[in-house]
């Protein structure tokens, strides 16, 4: 395997203004363009993402991976790159075996930032009466389930990729696990989301 120093990874095409932005909505610490960062989350976790990773061959990367701590941060963040004409690519937990995580823009946009979610993780409400949690889209499997697990329950979602994948994820991937014969696959569990997208809530 190439070490970290030996990729060749393709140059920053972004603006340091449109960056500057993005640090404006976030933190200067959470919107990074360091090669680990960029070759970290420019694929997945198929076969073939790892011969690449294994070999160097990174063809595409994010021009910088931006970490939201909120919704109303991404709500911002889509915004603006859509304004900018940057392509937003989500990130959890990287698992993808489809391509979904790639780093992948057309001719006429300006770049590409990948959205990690992994910072927001939160429970923000568990109702006992309906048996429904809300929580953020960025959270682990394990951690899910043990702050569940603290107040008696369980979501019963236990993919491949448990201890790698996120909620979202699970959700956007129409995730099945293990269990999903008796509490159901993801998209069968989702009883509602707040979506931020590139044209608002």
């Amino acid at each position: 395997a190439k070490p970290l120093d030996a990729l060749t990874l393709p140059s920053v095409e972004l603006r340091e203004e449109v960056l500057d932005q993005l640090r404006a909505i976030t933190a200067d610490d959470r919107v990074r363009t360091d090669a680990y960062e960029r070759a970290f989350h420019a694929v997945g976790k198929s076969y073939y993402d790892l011969v690449r990773i294994r070999s160097g061959e990174i063809a595409e990367a994010p021009d910088a991976v931006v970490y939201p701590e909120s919704h109303d941060e991404v709500v911002q963040i889509l915004a603006y790159c859509t304004e900018q004409r940057v392509a937003v690519v989500p990130f959890g937990g990287g698992s993808s075996v489809v391509g979904g995580v790639e780093a992948r823009k057309d001719g006429g946009q300006a770049g590409v930032v990948t959205l990690d979610t992994t910072r927001m993780s939160r429970l923000l409400d568990l109702d006992e009466t309906s048996l429904t949690a809300t929580f953020e889209a960025g959270i682990y499997g394990p951690e899910l389930e043990e702050v569940l697990a603290e107040r008696g329950y369980t979501l019963g979602h236990f993919p491949q990729s448990f201890e790698f994948s996120t909620l979202g994820g699970w959700i956007a991937a129409r995730g099945a696990g293990q269990q999903s014969n008796r509490y159901g696959g993801a998209a069968k569990q989702l009883v509602a989301a707040r979506v931020a997208t590139p044209k608002g809530e």
